[in-house]
């Protein structure tokens, strides 16, 4: 589908590295790399097909593999192929997988503008276009869990009017596709990626910026590999604002507060954008790391939606007492998934589990309100 060479999975059946740093394998007996790996090889199938969507698609495994298998994107190939047999089952009332499927009708046009504020200085005719991503329906989704998602478009707008940079933003945008894509569903897909290239290619856009690392990495990596070389040029909101704040043409306000940063799957792993958020956090305070941090960060916990349940919980309430043991105030993270998952946990009564509630912020709300005037 998208070029890449399906890894010889065979080499995973000579050593374990990849089930030890998995997450899922230690939520579960049901399911790890190597262990799927070999059901593949030996019998050609999975005993279990839960095991097919058990998978965070996180990349801790392919980080550890010394055999060079990005068994990740394997399974990603798997699931496309059996998709038809074995299909995920829904969470928060199937409303994440009928977005998607919304947005995807060219005869609809999404309205998603409106968080958009006066103080905000956008340009409809500007060589940058700001993806928004689904950002918007989350606000409606989850606003339960937290009730201030929006604030993170308007963060990264500010953000970047303080860069010098007034963003436009794409009329009827559609979901990136990040979640279809990691799903197998190569037809979905295909139409979201399809009708957001040809609306970017309209606007003319040397640059297209993305807060959310989903869309970050799936308009980045995934695109090109589907579609060929892309027109214009792809970055996070992040690694644009970290670069203003080490040239210094971006100063922040700083304040003696110890923080501590999630890196997600998405902008870490997948992008290998490790830095530009420290150097933005180094910007605001004191950063403290987690043990597990960069390459080996622990993942929120979940992908796509389909592994909301309780031993995703646990995963995550633990992820939070390894921030709160690293002395930091606050644990900050760069992704809306991330957010609302970290703070699903936060809020869940997890038993057997001491927790003292730590406050879970956005990367780009946090440097926003830091913007020096």
């Amino acid at each position: 589908m998208d070029g890449l060479a399906v890894p010889d999975v065979r080499r995973c059946l000579e050593c374990g590295r990849c089930s030890y740093t998995c997450p899922v394998s230690h939520m579960t007996d049901e399911f790890s790399p190597r262990k799927v790996a070999e059901q593949f090889v030996l019998e050609g199938k999975l005993r279990n097909d839960r095991g097919l969507w058990q998978c965070m698609s996180c990349g801790a495994c392919t980080e550890v593999c010394q055999s060079e298998v990005r068994f990740h994107e394997y399974l990603q190939a798997k699931r496309r192929e059996l998709r038809e047999t074995f299909k995920p089952e829904d969470n928060h009332g199937a409303a994440p997988g009928s977005m998607m499927r919304l947005t995807a009708n060219e005869k609809v046009i999404p309205k998603k503008e409106g968080w958009v504020t006066p103080d905000l200085k956008l340009d409809q005719e500007s060589e940058t276009l700001l993806f928004v991503g689904c950002t918007p329906y989350f606000d409606v989704m989850f606003r339960y869990l937290r009730n201030d998602l929006l604030d993170i478009p308007r963060s990264a707008v500010k953000l970047l009017n303080a860069s010098g940079i007034r963003p436009r933003l794409m009329k009827g945008e559609r979901c990136c596709g990040h979640d279809a894509y990691w799903l197998g569903d190569e037809d979905l897909f295909d139409r979201l990626a399809r009708l957001n290239l040809d609306a970017i290619e309209k606007a003319g856009v040397k640059e297209v910026v993305a807060f959310c690392p989903e869309c970050y990495s799936t308009l980045k990596q995934v695109y090109p590999r589907r579609f060929g070389p892309l027109g214009f040029k792809v970055r996070s909101v992040a690694e644009v604002i970290g670069e203003k704040v080490k040239e210094g043409e971006l100063e922040l306000k700083r304040e003696e507060e110890k923080v501590t940063y999630h890196d997600p799957c998405r902008l870490g792993r997948h992008a290998r954008v490790f830095q530009a958020p420290r150097d933005i956090l180094d910007a605001c305070g004191d950063l403290v790391e987690m043990p597990r941090n960069r390459e080996m960060s622990a993942c929120c916990g979940n992908a796509a939606f389909v592994n909301c349940n309780g031993s995703t919980i646990l995963w995550q309430s633990d992820r939070l007492k390894e921030a709160r043991e690293s002395g930091a105030s606050r644990l900050v993270t760069a992704c809306p998934k991330c957010l609302i998952h970290l703070s699903c946990a936060g809020t869940e009564n997890v038993q057997m589990i001491e927790r003292k509630k730590l406050p879970v912020v956005d990367l780009h709300v946090l440097a926003a309100s830091r913007i020096r005037t």
